[in-house]
């Protein structure tokens, strides 16, 4: 899945045509795939992406940029904040057990 959740991505960002923000992101991917792929833990995060996935591509198709662009926004936010969730939570189960 995560694999697949960066390609989509990179999709997006090849498809500007601009290869500079390609080189750009590939670079900052590489650096926090780690954390990214937390979200993928969890099977309600998997569904969640699959469905704003298809949203953020609708949008792209219906030539809605302005709305894809918030889509975009909103996906990256929600999953920054689930990241962050389930790393707090899994520090929280590691201090319990010692």
């Amino acid at each position: 899945m995560g694999a697949l959740d960066e390609e989509f991505h990179a999709s997006l960002v090849r498809a500007t045509g601009n290869a500079e923000a390609a080189r750009v992101h590939w670079d900052v991917t590489e650096r926090i795939r780690i954390i990214r792929r937390l979200d993928f833990t969890r099977g309600d995060r998997i569904e969640a992406t699959y469905t704003e996935h298809g949203k953020i591509l609708r949008a792209i198709l219906q030539r809605k940029a302005d709305q894809a662009q918030l889509l975009l926004r909103a996906h990256i936010e929600q999953s920054k904040a689930e990241v962050r969730k389930i790393t707090l939570h899994t520090l929280h189960e590691a201090r319990t057990q010692l």
